[in-house]
């Protein structure tokens, strides 16, 4: 049979039709696609995926999945129904199987698209970066796109202090900051779509990485300023205890930190369920009730200074400092423009130590008991 050669298939004589396309075939019934196709290699899909597959392909499935209806979509990107419907069959053709199904409503992932669809929408995020830099780099900017990425202690309690000053002494420059987990950073450095990030040491330290601290840190327990204990020179383990605590993140230094604590204090208290590295939900937990909380001191730093948190009287519990990791090769570059910020982070470090919030308790503060 050549290719594109209609026939009906013999186990599905009366309700489809079969339609070769080169190795694989395409079974239309009431306008969905199944596709079957030999099993492939990973390697021998990724090459049919390269040489079929347009950047126009992954812009309309990503709007399919965003708006469930191919006529929304086509719409949406600038395409004809015709058009948009040819390009999904083209897509889907590429990738060995559906990845909409229609339904009353509209169209919905199958099995294949909820597994592939996260992937392609990230595949484009690198292209809207380099977009973004070469647009700035031909609005005349003064060096290429600083690309951060940051933990979220890193972003209160290091960057925003050091890109306003930054700014300050470099107008021109262009920084872009992105809020990142510790477990993504690594990665994103590699595949160069970060340039830099602030974080704790990792450990082991990946070959090729360098790491300078550039702040120390602390774990504290804090509370709305009007908290009664807030207002005591000196807190007792018994006290700490009777309070409603929130719980710590579920991964990260956290849950550590926290169970430190709670061996020192000799017991556990009442938890809240609510976890979350976010100083927002932070402080809208705690603004209106008794809550504490158990965090580093970097985080909470800039509600602190604002007088939206309040730090007790308890003896700190010390963790890694937050500095910058980046690649060795950018760290000896001295023209890299990333070499110039890092320094500038770096030496901000002695303004920054004279903010530090964890209070130092006075003699024989400190009550165990």
């Amino acid at each position: 049979m050549n290719p594109g050669q209609a026939c009906v298939h013999p186990k599905a004589r009366d309700r489809c039709t079969a339609v070769t396309t080169g190795p694989m075939l395409l079974f239309q019934h009431d306008s969905n696609f199944e596709y079957h196709m030999p099993d492939l290699t990973p390697s021998v899909l990724f090459n049919r995926i390269l040489g079929r597959v347009r950047l126009k392909h992954l812009q309309l499935a990503i709007a399919i999945a965003d708006l469930q209806s191919l006529h929304r979509a086509a719409s949406a990107i600038g395409l004809s129904q015709p058009a948009a419907t040819h390009a999904l069959a083209e897509l889907e053709s590429s990738m060995g199987g559906a990845l909409f199904e229609r339904h009353a409503k509209g169209m919905r992932l199958t099995r294949l698209g909820e597994a592939v669809l996260p992937l392609l929408r990230a595949s484009l995020v690198p292209l809207q970066a380099a977009a973004g830099n070469a647009a700035l780099m031909q609005q005349g900017a003064a060096s290429a796109l600083i690309r951060i990425g940051s933990i979220a202690a890193g972003i209160n309690g290091l960057l925003t202090a050091a890109i306003p000053a930054y700014c300050a002494l470099h107008p021109s420059a262009a920084i872009d900051v992105h809020e990142v987990t510790i477990d993504n950073l690594l990665e994103s450095i590699q595949e160069g779509t970060l340039d830099l990030a602030i974080c704790r040491e990792p450990t082991p330290l990946p070959q090729g990485f360098e790491f300078h601290a550039a702040l120390p840190d602390e774990f504290v327990i804090a509370c709305r300023p009007e908290h009664p204990l807030a207002q005591q020179a000196i807190v007792t383990s018994a006290e700490l205890l009777s309070q409603r605590w929130l719980s710590p993140p579920l991964t990260g230094l956290g849950p550590q930190q926290v169970d430190s604590l709670f061996d020192d204090l000799g017991g556990v208290p009442e938890l809240c369920r609510v976890s979350s590295r976010s100083t927002e939900i932070i402080y809208a937990m705690l603004a209106d009730s008794d809550m504490l909380v158990c965090v580093p001191a970097s985080l909470v730093r800039p509600l602190v200074r604002r007088k939206n948190l309040a730090v007790l009287s308890w003896k700190p519990q010390d963790v890694s400092p937050l500095g910058v990791l980046v690649k060795a090769a950018v760290w000896a570059d001295s023209s890299h423009p990333c070499r110039a910020f890092i320094e500038h982070v770096l030496g901000v470090r002695g303004v920054l130590d004279v903010l530090t919030i964890g209070k130092e308790p006075e003699p024989g503060a400190m009550c165990p008991g």
